[in-house]
């Protein structure tokens, strides 16, 4: 993998990043509402960027699926973790212990880990591809312009 390649999958994970050093370390509140659905975003925006630069490889409908699926796993992250964030201001919120029994907050962090464990698969999988082809692309380019 290229500095180029790794940058391409860490700037979409800045809402992670931002969630854990800013809501977590910085203001000092507790991050595992706001985390989950950042987490399954990250894979949404990952695949976008395969499927958007692989369109000749992949068949349309596995990338169709694939999006819509990573759509879903992240709404139901994002919805669970909304009613997780109600749990932890209520009266049943003893501490982490008490959030690791709760659904919403299994539902929620198991949507958004398949979500990104997804997305994370599918780029190391094709980003060799996409690199071979910009770097192609780019040579072709040089070329023309010496001519």
């Amino acid at each position: 993998m290229t500095f180029e390649s790794w940058i391409k999958v860490g700037l979409p994970a800045y809402p992670v990043a931002f969630t854990i050093f800013a809501v977590w370390l910085y203001w000092g509140d507790n991050p595992l509402p706001l985390l989950a659905p950042s987490i399954a975003f990250w894979g949404v925006v990952i695949l976008f960027y395969i499927f958007t630069h692989c369109e000749p490889v992949i068949s349309r409908f596995r990338a169709l699926f694939l999006i819509v699926g990573e759509t879903v796993l992240w709404s139901t992250a994002s919805i669970t973790s909304h009613n997780l964030g109600r749990f932890l201001l209520s009266k049943q919120y003893t501490g982490y212990v008490s959030v690791l029994s709760n659904k919403d907050f299994l539902f929620a962090y198991a949507c958004s880990l398949v979500g990104c464990a997804v997305g994370l698969f599918h780029f190391f999988k094709w980003e060799p591809v996409i690199m071979a082809q910009i770097i192609a692309d780019r040579r072709e380019h040089a070329e023309e312009q010496e001519l």
